[in-house]
């Protein structure tokens, strides 16, 4: 896996807490759907985190930073 530095936003540190969100469309309408994980890294397109023990690797251009 070949990670980048962003100078675009707050990218956290390895290891650190992520919280992340989308949107998703349903029969009701729109909903968000947010994910607490650890970060594990990333690349252009793609967050890399570890949710529950298993390292997956989610759309950027789906997932945001959720900001409090």
């Amino acid at each position: 896996m070949t990670t980048f530095e962003s100078s675009i936003g707050n990218i956290p540190k390895p290891g650190q807490d992520l919280h992340l969100v989308r949107w998703v469309h349903s029969a009701d309408g729109w909903r968000s759907q947010t994910l607490l994980c650890t970060y594990v890294g990333c690349t252009p397109e793609h967050w890399i985190v570890d949710e529950h023990g298993e390292q997956v690797s989610l759309e950027r251009a789906e997932w945001s930073q959720f900001a409090f």
